[in-house]
């Protein structure tokens, strides 16, 4: 008898193994079939994100192909007629100092009618491979062109103008002058440092605006020459952006081309507030 016991014990316990076995088998093979299918779907998976990386470097390069084109037509190539000046050269200089003087002429009558102070204004030019150090607490080294507000003065360097006329001539650089000391003008207006702190682009756009106004006065003036225009509207063009999430876009091509013809076109400094914030 305890013999047939353990027979029949020994009988159920290698039944309840093969169970067991076949059991964990299946589970495996469940197992198994589970892993291939989610390595098919992040196979998938990475397929759709390649694709999607393709499409967005694929936008990417049109963009930039897009913006060089456009800047590439806003600045032609150098010519003997926009020659790049030597370093040190004392007759770019000359130049700078001549427009600086025209412009603060033009804003010393024109605030005067309006029964406004005089602007008071400096003027730092920079040689090459030089650099100093503004009111504003930035160095201002040899590509700067900008006005700071703490010490009212326009910092410009020798090798940023010439480059500015070899792309777009010397009425270019004459627009950048006349654009740095409208801010200067915004400055002495109460409406510059305390209005950039909410919005950079209305007053790029109202600096482009202002030096097109000084421009009306030089073409009434008859002192104009030929081409000088479209110096000044291809070095705005030039200097426009489509860094529409910048804190610091200052506004594209267009807007800034358009800005300075508002203001050339009407001559007057005043329609040029169209472009402040509206409170």
């Amino acid at each position: 008898m305890r013999t047939l016991l353990v027979v029949l014990c020994g009988l159920l316990l290698a039944s309840c193994g093969a169970e067991d076995a076949e059991r964990l088998t299946d589970d495996a093979r469940a197992s198994v079939e589970r892993t291939r299918d989610r390595a098919a779907g992040l196979v998938d998976q990475a397929e759709q994100v390649g694709e999607r990386a393709r499409e967005l470097r694929e936008r990417l390069r049109k963009r930039a192909k897009r913006i060089l084109e456009d800047i590439r037509k806003a600045v032609p190539e150098a010519t003997t007629a926009t020659r790049a000046p030597q370093r040190g050269d004392r007759a770019l200089q000359s130049y700078a100092n001549s427009v600086l003087q025209d412009v603060d002429r033009y804003w010393e009558r024109t605030l005067a009618a309006a029964d406004r102070p005089q602007p008071q204004v400096g003027f730092v030019w920079i040689p090459p491979g030089g650099s100093v150090c503004t009111g504003c607490g930035a160095r201002a080294g040899d590509d700067a062109a900008l006005y700071c507000p703490a010490d009212d003065t326009i910092y410009l360097a020798e090798r940023f103008a010439a480059a500015v006329i070899r792309g777009g001539g010397d009425f270019g650089m004459a627009y950048v002058i006349a654009h740095e000391y409208a801010h200067n003008v915004q400055q002495e207006l109460g409406i510059f440092e305390q209005g950039r702190r909410l919005a950079v682009k209305p007053f790029e756009l109202q600096a482009d605006c202002f030096a097109g106004a000084w421009g009306n006065s030089v073409y009434k003036a008859g002192r104009l020459k030929p081409g000088d225009v479209e110096e000044a509207l291809r070095t705005a063009k030039a200097v426009g952006d489509f860094e529409y999430l910048d804190p610091q876009h200052h506004g594209t091509p267009t807007e800034r081309r358009d800005a300075w013809l508002l203001g050339y076109h009407t001559g007057s400094p005043a329609r040029c507030s169209q472009y402040l914030p509206r409170t």
